[in-house]
């Protein structure tokens, strides 16, 4: 398990390992060997400058700067402030011993114009307040006007390491090396955008366990194991009934793909409840499919019957919301929330979650930041603002399981949080929302928890979306997207790393 850290879990991981007998010296030459490590090994360049702040981030940066000067590469050292990290006076000397220059002010300004890389090493993960108004300033705004390349130490400076704010200047960051862990800001917007590769550097801290920190990434071992088998001797009842209830003059098509999404991911049997009047309107995407033309106002918006009652009592999960409409009735999910079954509730169907008074605690829900801003009563940007507390928030308001859809997406469940590394730019598509939500309620239909199902769900589908992403480019749709659907179940089979996911051992 790969735990991800705040920045009070990153602080007390150092502090438990100088507890334990580890020098805080020790833990900054290993930090800024495999940050030198990295660089010589990924972006070697002729002329690489450290812009080196006065705590153990900048000390990172001085130990980095040693050992690419004694791979025969010109170091320049820009200090910002007088350094006090541990032991200070001799990795100074180290450094400057190995041939590494040291330049400040107009001088320093003269070589950073001159760089092919810099390494950013400025601030670490105690940062608070505005990058522009402190000292570094002035050299985050020249990096950022000369638009040269840049490795960030830890995390770029400037960023919030827990929400992910940060008020700069864009920077073209090729990667950002973490240490230890990834801290939640780095996976937080609008840092996400320009964090380049997020290399996690093993620097010794010991790796806590899931149970206590905040939250980790699922990992390709345990996806591996979530993914439901089923036995030789298995009928189609036995992979899961799941039924579809969506649909609307303006969107016959959503339903069908997530009906076709639970399909493809292995059910055993789907069915798709949709107005009687919208569909002759509706795509027929697999003659395996059953489908019911049910109750509606006679405009084409589901209303509540005692015929969509008898259809959904038979599944073993179920999906609510995808093309319903704004116009639907509310009662339809008052009345399945007293049934007992595991539902996925998606798109139109979110924002009748408040009408409730209670949430089943075996529902699960997949909003995009715009919904959970109006499950929560905020606005998109603040959701945006802090995505692992606004998920955190919704959990515990609703009691039941939450996706937050996008790069990264994340999942709270019992006051955790995971963190989903796989995607792709290709499935901020129409209806890719609707096929990760069928391929959820199959995962339900199979047995998995509420938070298992949407943690696998969404790795899978963003697998789907890498694979295709990566041979379709933005031409991928959602319909396309279907037949990724086996391809990214095979790549969880051979648990392979997913590329945004790198590991500096």
């Amino acid at each position: 398990m790969l735990p991800i850290w705040t920045r009070d879990e990153a602080r007390q991981a150092d502090e438990w390992a100088q507890a334990n007998g580890v020098p805080p010296s020790a833990l900054l030459a290993v930090a800024g060997f495999q940050l030198a490590r990295y660089i010589h090994s990924q972006h070697a360049q002729d002329r690489i400058v450290i812009l080196a702040g006065s705590g153990s981030n900048g000390g990172d940066g001085w130990v980095a700067a040693r050992h690419l000067a004694s791979q025969h590469l010109t170091v320049t050292v820009v200090p910002m402030g007088e350094p006090r990290f541990p032991d200070t006076a001799g990795w100074v000397r180290a450094a400057q011993a190995q041939g590494v220059e040291v330049a400040e002010g107009q001088h320093g300004q003269q070589r950073l114009k001159a760089a092919d890389l810099v390494v950013d090493a400025l601030y670490g993960t105690g940062f608070h307040g505005s990058i522009l108004e402190s000292p570094a300033g002035p050299w985050i705004t020249q990096v950022s006007s000369q638009g040269v390349p840049i490795i960030a130490a830890d995390i770029p400076s400037g960023v919030n390491a827990d929400t992910g704010a940060y008020d700069g200047p864009w920077l073209n960051v090729l990667a950002t090396v973490t240490m230890g862990a990834a801290k939640w800001g780095l996976l937080g917007y609008p840092a996400l955008g320009m964090i380049g590769e997020l290399v996690t550097a093993d620097i010794g801290l010991a790796q806590r366990s899931y149970a206590n920190v905040s939250g980790a990434w699922l990992d390709p071992g345990t996806a591996f194991h979530l993914l439901p088998r089923p036995g030789l001797l298995a009928h189609k009842y036995q992979r899961g009934h799941v039924v579809v209830i969506g649909g609307s003059r303006s969107m016959p098509g959503a339903p069908w793909l997530a009906a076709m999404a639970a399909l493809k991911s292995g059910a055993g049997l789907v069915e798709v409840a949709m107005p009687a009047a919208v569909q002759s309107l509706a795509p027929l995407l697999s003659a395996a499919l059953i489908r019911h033309g049910v109750s509606d106002n006679g405009d084409g918006a589901m209303i509540w019957s005692e015929e969509l009652k008898r259809i959904v009592a038979r599944a073993d999960a179920l999906v609510i919301g995808p093309g319903l409409g704004r116009a639907a009735d509310p009662r339809i999910l008052y009345e399945l929330s007293q049934l007992d079954i595991p539902t996925v509730v998606d798109a139109d169907a979110l924002r009748l979650i408040p009408s409730l008074k209670r949430v089943p605690s075996h529902w699960v829900m997949t909003p995009h930041a715009g919904e959970l801003g109006a499950l929560l009563g905020e606005d998109a940007a603040r959701i945006n603002a802090d995505r692992r507390g606004a998920v955190l928030r919704a959990q515990l308001l609703y009691a039941c399981p939450v996706l937050l859809k996008g790069r990264f997406s994340l999942v709270g469940d019992d006051s955790h949080v995971w963190a989903v590394p796989t995607g792709h730019v290709a499935l901020a598509t129409a209806g890719s929302g609707d096929v990760l939500s069928g391929m959820v309620a199959r995962l339900l239909a199979s047995g998995l928890s509420g938070g298992d199902a949407l943690a696998l769900g969404a790795y899978w589908h963003g697998w789907a979306g890498e694979l295709g992403g990566q041979t379709e480019g933005l031409s991928l749709t959602a319909v396309d997207l279907l037949d990724w659907i086996r391809p990214a179940r095979q790549a969880i089979e051979a648990e392979q790393d997913p590329p945004a996911l790198v590991w500096w051992n």
